[in-house]
């Protein structure tokens, strides 16, 4: 298994590399969904691809973020110059941005980024059909479905360490409407990390605990995974460090056969460098509801040092449990009250006391907990990692009134240069062992001596000369380590035309209840079912009552057995049935016997995604909600069939965790969980999260076989009931039967509902 660190800038790199990474994943400065990482320029990029290839890292380059129709022709030539600098592997979320590249670039790796939200294999096998060679799959797949995906073409690629997105990736648009920055374009705010109120109780109740799966490589070894991601491309060099040794020594000591899980002090070192409450395991380790989410904190928590004593004037006293050192960073904690600073002093052992300078304005108090933020130690140690070293032998022969002739070899690579005609020694012949001294002085290259193999006779040989030969065959050998690893990406294929269908769709709406399909069937407008629940007990009845050529939205996440299950009650109805709404772009590795379209889940910003998506057989599409109203024009320009949505809450998350049981402190039984149906006043239903500034964002829960996901609404309904669409959809959601007939006459008379509203992004582009 690959080791695949981030590489948020230079440094990161560099720290990457001294700790022992097979491959780092890094953004450019454009299009990259780390927008707010250090990043990297041209010519920055085309330094660290040389300075990764030398030492045969390989190089992933993110271009994962959606893409309007006017930056089209820039996102090609970043996909030419992955291709001229030769990346290793460009990872992708736009369709039109796969169609560009396969199309275009054939031979350039693509790897199917997380945000594209690909999370059974029947997704996988898609990707695989696309021409993809890798997934990254969504974070919220179980092991038995990696497991699963293995059996398709693609290799897989899982994340083990780090952060994590507490929206299904490529689903959210949290950050896009409330502030205009698309996390989808590498520029979320980060809403997810702050305070919201849940039944009256405030905490960060959509922050999740950062990953560490470092004990599971085993299983995940056995589950055919390819590369193990670490996350942090936002974070510092010395936390890259840290981590990637850390998951280095593990996979070594897996290949060797004698796997052992983390010591105590291995466990400490990954808590000090970064976590939010302590770790969890994942959801594909099982990790659930109350076990994902740490409502009390959203920062890093560092490691418990110390208790405080008593207060001496601004001096505190703590009692410490572990060593503190000079320049530790250091937080007092005590109920709402942070005090931070960094220590200045000696070290200090535990056991000892020690007398710490607050701030002016600061304060603690007797008991108060005091957490080491940054172990100084720890940071010298990361920063001072030696880098990875090419071991070579070198073979000179210096020979009197022959070229003076060097070999190098790092065992795989040869190189052999020469130099001017070697002169006869005058008076004392060069020694070889003052030869091999010189030689051996390979400076700050990457290469070391391993082996040295000297023949001379009767030579006079001068220092400049030896030293000019040896730099040029160093140099030759690195040119030949580099060109070894470059990826054969050379040819160019033609940029894909646009193959949009004329003609528009029906008017649309999805509903959930059966008050809003009453008034959607006596408005004769297209009518989508989303159900609440996709249990077979509950679904089955559904279609048996639906009207004929009535359609079923997909859920936009499920685990294969239930897509089949999903896919034979399609087929079982498909005589009454209008078609299905696809809700990701996975489910088209599927022969669907009815109709089919796609949902705003597959997010469609550029008439090249629209093209692969009519090209696949879709029947229609939907037009990504954060396009405004002139982008949507440039879309939808010739009447092909897209579906611009001009009414409803527009779903700001679809969560993996519920925020019910979460709240009751539940780590176990998601799967079999009965709140909602039995009514319990505990349950989701009815609930929502309130910010600081009093909007409610209500909770929708939509019930799988495997649990439920929940999907959390914008506060206000997006309404541009008043604008122009060739192809209009409407979406219902929390609107009774009342509300839904008065939406659909302000609908039907081009006329905006009475009610608060906003216009979404229609006038507002996202960054």
């Amino acid at each position: 298994m690959e080791i695949l660190a981030p590489a948020g800038n230079r440094a990161a790199l560099e720290r990457a590399d001294a700790a022992g990474a097979d491959a780092v994943y890094l953004g450019y400065s454009a299009f990259s969904a780390r927008a707010g990482a250090g990043n990297f320029d041209r010519e920055q990029l085309e330094e660290a691809i040389r300075y990764a290839h030398l030492r045969h890292m390989r190089v992933y380059v993110t271009v994962n973020t959606l893409v309007k129709d006017a930056e089209v022709k820039a996102v090609t030539e970043v996909l030419r110059l992955m291709r001229d600098l030769h990346a290793d592997g460009v990872l992708v979320q736009d369709l039109g941005v796969l169609r560009i590249a396969r199309s275009l670039f054939p031979d350039l790796p693509l790897h199917a980024s997380t945000q594209m939200a690909i999370h059974c294999r029947t997704g996988v096998r898609w990707c695989g059909k696309q021409g993809i060679r890798r997934v990254v799959l969504a974070r919220e797949c179980p092991l038995a479905e990696i497991r699963r995906c293995r059996e398709e073409t693609p290799g897989i690629e899982v994340f083990v360490h780090g952060a994590q997105c507490v929206a299904v990736s490529g689903l959210c648009l949290f950050s896009s409407m409330v502030g205009e920055r698309s996390g989808n374009r590498g520029r979320c705010a980060q809403p997810c990390r702050t305070e919201y109120v849940y039944r009256g109780v405030p905490g960060a109740w959509l922050s999740p605990r950062d990953l560490c799966l470092r004990d599971e490589l085993p299983a995940l070894s056995e589950a055919g995974v390819e590369s193990l991601k670490i996350e942090g491309r936002l974070k510092r060099p010395e936390y890259v460090a840290t981590v990637t040794e850390c998951y280095r020594r593990a996979m070594d000591s897996l290949a060797a056969g004698r796997f052992l899980p983390a010591e105590a002090e291995e466990k400490e070192a990954l808590l000090q460098i970064f976590n939010r409450g302590g770790f969890m395991k994942g959801y594909a380790f099982g990790a659930e509801d109350a076990a994902v989410i740490e409502p009390g904190t959203v920062s890093h928590q560092g490691v418990m040092l110390a208790k405080v004593a008593g207060m001496e004037g601004p001096l505190c006293r703590v009692l410490l449990q572990r060593t503190l050192r000079d320049g530790d960073g250091l937080a007092i904690r005590g109920g709402k009250r942070t005090a931070e600073l960094v220590y200045a002093g000696p070290e200090r052992k535990a056991g000892e006391t020690a007398l710490l300078r607050l701030r002016p304005g600061d304060r603690a108090e007797r008991g108060d907990a005091v957490f080491r933020l940054t172990d100084a130690e720890q940071m010298r140690r990361a920063d001072h990692l030696p880098g990875r070293r090419v071991p070579v032998s070198m073979r000179l022969r210096a020979m009197a009134g022959e070229p003076l002739t060097l070999t190098m070899s790092d065992g795989t690579h040869a190189v052999t240069r020469t130099g001017e005609t070697v002169q006869q020694a005058r008076t004392r012949a060069a020694e070889a062992a003052e030869l091999e001294r010189n030689l051996r002085k390979t400076g700050d290259t990457v290469f070391t001596v391993r082996e040295m193999q000297t023949e001379t006779k009767d030579a006079f040989v001068p220092v400049s000369a030896l030293n000019a030969l040896r730099r040029e065959t160093l140099e030759a050998l690195a040119e030949k380590r580099i060109g070894s690893f470059v990826p054969d990406t050379e040819r160019e294929g033609l940029f894909p035309e646009e193959h949009l269908p004329a003609g528009r769709a029906p008017d649309t709406a999805e509903v959930r209840t059966e008050p809003q399909a009453e008034a959607v069937r006596a408005a004769g407008l297209r009518l989508i079912w989303h159900p609440e629940d996709y249990r077979e007990a509950a679904l089955r009845p559904l279609l048996a009552r639906m009207k004929q050529g009535e359609w079923l939205r997909l859920p936009d996440v499920c685990e294969e057995e239930t897509l089949l299950k999903l896919h034979a009650l399609v087929t079982e109805y498909r005589d009454r049935l209008g078609g299905v709404l696809l809700g990701t772009c996975g489910q088209l590795g599927l022969e669907w016997p009815v109709p089919f379209g796609a949902s705003e889940s597959i997010p469609v910003m550029n008439r090249q995604t629209a093209s692969l998506l009519f090209e696949e057989g879709c029947a229609f599409v939907t037009a990504s909600p954060e396009l405004t109203g002139a982008e949507l024009k440039t879309l939808t320009a010739g009447g092909a069939p897209i579906v611009v949505t001009l009414y409803g809450r527009t779903r700001l998350m679809l969560l993996h965790h519920c925020p019910a049981r979460t709240a009751l402190g539940l780590r176990s039984g998601h799967r079999n969980c009965d709140l909602c149906d039995r009514g319990a006043k505990e349950a989701l239903k009815g609930t929502a999260l309130e910010d600081r500034r009093g909007h409610r964002f209500p909770l929708l829960r939509e019930r799988l076989p495997e649990g439920c996901l929940v999907q959390l609404l914008n506060a206000l309904p997006t309404d541009n009931l008043d604008r122009q669409a060739a192809c209009r959809g409407l979406q219902f959601t929390t609107e009774s039967g009342e509300e839904t007939e008065q939406v659909i006459r302000a609908f039907l008379q081009k006329q905006k509902t009475a009610g608060e509203t906003t216009t979404g992004h229609w006038r507002r582009p996202v960054e």
